[in-house]
């Protein structure tokens, strides 16, 4: 039998990274996971926005701001 399922996985708002691709899971079938994985890859998660930014797309500035850097 195949039955759909609802998966997770977090996608860069910058560049369109993956967070699990290359990793142990594809995806997770809860969103705390997912995101739990991807803090702990290096990424920035911005909860209030939904916005999710890969660690090449993000640095902080000398006054501990988050900036964001441009597409390509």
């Amino acid at each position: 039998m195949v039955k759909q399922v609802l998966m997770y996985t977090i996608i860069c708002n910058c560049c369109g990274r993956d967070a699990c691709k290359g990793e142990e899971h594809s995806c997770w079938s809860d969103p705390d996971f997912v995101a739990d994985g991807a803090k702990e890859s290096g990424w920035h998660i911005e909860d209030k926005d939904d916005k999710h930014y890969c660690p090449d797309c993000f640095t902080w500035d000398d006054n501990d701001n988050l900036v964001i850097k441009k597409r390509q």
